[in-house]
């Protein structure tokens, strides 16, 4: 459902694509962390995050991303990594900020979670190739947003088939 709502009965936007050993998710709508444990998969199964762009109805979920596969069993071990438009890293290292009491209380003091686990890695992107390995490529190319800008695609290429994606945009040539 787009838009900043809230409904009982469904999931805010999100996109799940694997290919190639990779689970690759775009956007962190509300409820995503319950629709991919619904869906049978761990909740640390996610360590890539591509963000369409920085519409709180595609990003309220990134904080749950964040920290709760990092603190649950089985706990997540490697950085998060995030792509998204101008503006990710600078929303990354404030939520790092926000959340450190918990961060340090769950990695230093009380339960010795994996400091590894806790970091994020958040590229502010251009168009063009943004990740590649294990044979998956993911392209971004700008999309039409209104006046939110830059706002971007996703096409995700493998194995000689592509996938593309998008947020809130309407028909346009790229």
């Amino acid at each position: 459902a787009s838009g900043p709502r809230a409904f009982v009965d469904k999931a805010g936007i999100s996109t799940l694509v694997e290919a190639g050993g990779e689970r690759l998710l775009f956007d962190a709508g509300r409820g995503f962390m319950q629709r991919l444990v619904q869906a049978g998969y761990p909740m640390n199964a996610v360590t890539k995050l591509f963000l369409t762009h920085l519409h709180s109805d595609h990003i309220i979920g990134v904080p749950d991303l964040m920290l709760t596969p990092w603190s649950a069993a089985p706990e997540r071990k490697v950085p998060l990594e995030v792509w998204g438009p101008d503006g990710t890293r600078a929303m990354m290292q404030r939520l790092e900020e926000a959340f450190a009491f918990d961060i340090h209380m769950r990695r230093d003091v009380d339960e010795s979670f994996s400091p590894e686990g806790i970091k994020v890695v958040a590229h502010d992107i251009r168009e063009g190739t943004v990740f590649q390995k294990n044979g998956v490529t993911v392209t971004a190319f700008l999309v039409s947003h209104g006046l939110v800008k830059p706002s971007y695609g996703y096409r995700v290429d493998y194995a000689g088939r592509s996938v593309a994606l998008s947020g809130d945009t309407s028909p346009s040539d790229s």
